[in-house]
């Protein structure tokens, strides 16, 4: 095994901590930490993987040393995503997620000391908790130590999301450690206090800043059952919320926007036909829409990651790959301005592209948008889309098209390197064109492209 190398966002826990040797994610178990993980290991854990809440691990017997209780080796994820990328009905699945652990972690005698959206990761459809070593022996007489953290963290954003806009999820990006509840409150309208689920986790709590000595007057009595309580009105009241939908500028990009009536359909058969000519087992779609392409390429068995700016599409998509079982993981992002590197020296959370690699990319419909819409020029959009991944099939839309009409109607064209020649040069560069097909009569261009760097 070669040297080990800690990940740079494990470095708070007591208990343990993540590092990464040969490229394989391993997790260290502390001395310390023993006693919860043989309680945790006596049910809980197989109770947890069994409901497919928590990732599997292995322990690892090849590296002994009297520094360690025991080396776990989890199972590994395709790629790691975060609370600020996922769509309404993502936050609240993880939420939900989160309190119906720590419901079945008290059945064991345990309970979560921690319930920040960081320790659950989407793969596909489904969110799965990725922090072994969170859970804590229970003490019924204890308030939960998570309570606050929970409300800071899942509660407030998808309060402040239902009542005003999806996009206020990425306020994490902002308050990784969760949205403090006076803040919180102060941005939460009126009508939100007559609410129990707002009133007595969000406006409540906020009110209380934590004063020992206050905290030492007022000696909590404190049980199971009113814990139980407490996380089935969570339950109950995260449930309930709706997202307040905001119109959408592209969510029916492929039903109402497209004037020519067989555009769709020839595209999803080049698309296909590209596919068919290389050899790949995982896919990104940038500017994913609703995911009818990326959809189309997980009927072929792939791995996809989609990602698009509108924060309604992906819900849509997410709740479609729900229901079906789809492994399509959905996330929210700006390719303008992706998430970048955050926490204790821009290093414990990665930037969103250093997360997203895969052998296939998919960029379609969306050229015009970042090169006209974004003032991108032909060669940054190549340079980092091959950073991305081996193959690209990408979409070329002219001038001509009415969608890029519509993005110079009210500015200066001052693109006039913008042409089909210009982007084959640029991207000459950086890809190899493997095949080049023209869209039926749209006027539009798919290119399959392989990038030079192998």
């Amino acid at each position: 095994m070669l040297p080990e190398k800690n990940h740079p966002a494990s470095y708070r826990d007591p208990s343990g901590f993540v590092f990464i040797s040969e490229g394989v994610i391993y997790r260290q178990v502390n001395p310390g930490y023993s006693k919860d993980y043989e309680l945790l290991m006596a049910g809980l854990y197989g109770d947890l993987v069994a409901k497919k809440w928590l990732v599997a691990h292995e322990e690892i017997t090849t590296i002994p040393s009297t520094d360690r209780y025991k080396i776990l080796k989890p199972v590994q994820l395709d790629h790691i995503n975060y609370p600020y990328e996922w769509s309404f009905s993502q936050y609240k699945d993880a939420a939900l997620l989160t309190l119906n652990i720590q419901l079945c972690a008290m059945t064991h005698g345990m309970s979560l000391k921690d319930a920040t959206p960081f320790n659950i990761v989407f793969s596909g459809s489904s969110p799965i908790f990725i922090d072994t070593l969170s859970f804590e022996t229970y003490d019924a007489t204890s308030p939960w130590v998570a309570y606050r953290q929970f409300c800071e963290s899942f509660l407030a954003p998808l309060l402040l999301a239902s009542y005003h806009h999806p996009d206020l999820t990425r306020l994490m990006l902002t308050y990784p450690e969760g949205i403090p509840l006076d803040i919180a409150a102060s941005l939460l309208p009126f009508s939100s206090k007559l609410k129990s689920l707002a009133s007595l986790h969000i406006h409540l709590q906020s009110g209380i800043k934590g004063n020992s000595k206050q905290a030492e007057k007022k000696q909590v009595v404190f049980s199971r059952d009113k814990l139980n309580r407490i996380i089935t009105h969570l339950i109950s009241g995260i449930n309930s919320l709706t997202l307040n939908k905001k119109i959408s500028t592209w969510s029916n990009y492929y039903t109402h926007t497209i004037l020519q009536d067989n555009y769709l359909q020839e595209k999803e058969k080049l698309v296909d036909a590209f596919c068919e000519q290389v050899s790949f087992h995982t896919a990104v779609d940038l500017g994913a829409n609703t995911g009818q392409f990326a959809m189309l390429l997980e009927k072929k068995g792939k791995i996809i990651t989609a990602l698009d700016i509108d924060p309604l599409c992906i819900e849509r998509l997410y709740l479609h790959s729900r229901e079906n079982g789809l492994r399509i993981t959905s996330l929210v992002s700006d390719l303008m301005h992706p998430s970048p590197g955050i926490g204790w020296n821009n290093s414990e959370r990665k930037p969103l592209l250093e997360r997203i690699h895969a052998e296939m990319v998919l960029a379609l419909a969306l050229v015009h948008h970042l090169c006209i819409g974004r003032n991108l020029p032909f060669q940054k959009l190549a340079n980092t889309l091959q950073q991305t991944g081996k193959f690209l099939i990408i979409e070329f839309v002219p001038k001509s098209d009415e969608k890029v009409k519509q993005l110079l109607a009210f500015r200066k064209d001052i693109f006039s390197s913008y042409d089909l020649d210009q982007f084959k040069k640029a991207f000459g560069g950086y890809y190899d064109i493997l095949d080049e097909k023209n869209i039926g009569h749209s006027g539009r261009a798919l290119f399959l492209m392989k990038s030079k760097n192998g």
